[in-house]
């Protein structure tokens, strides 16, 4: 499995700090793992899982 870069993590989330990045990626219902010492792993697959999941939970329009 590949995961981002810290650079790529920051372009994501524009956040440097491990903590605020959970923070932005919760926001964003995107899956991270988090390493024993609380820097977050992203791995590239579960972007594309986010993207999906996301365009599933969008709201209908309804016509009444």
């Amino acid at each position: 499995m590949e995961w981002l870069s810290h650079d790529e993590l920051f372009e994501l989330t524009q956040r440097s700090r491990p903590s605020a990045q959970r923070k932005v990626l919760d926001s964003m219902g995107i899956v991270y793992r988090v390493r024993p010492d609380g820097s977050v792993v992203l791995f590239r697959s579960e972007l594309s899982n986010a993207s999906t999941q996301t365009e599933s939970k969008s709201p209908k329009l309804r016509l009444s």
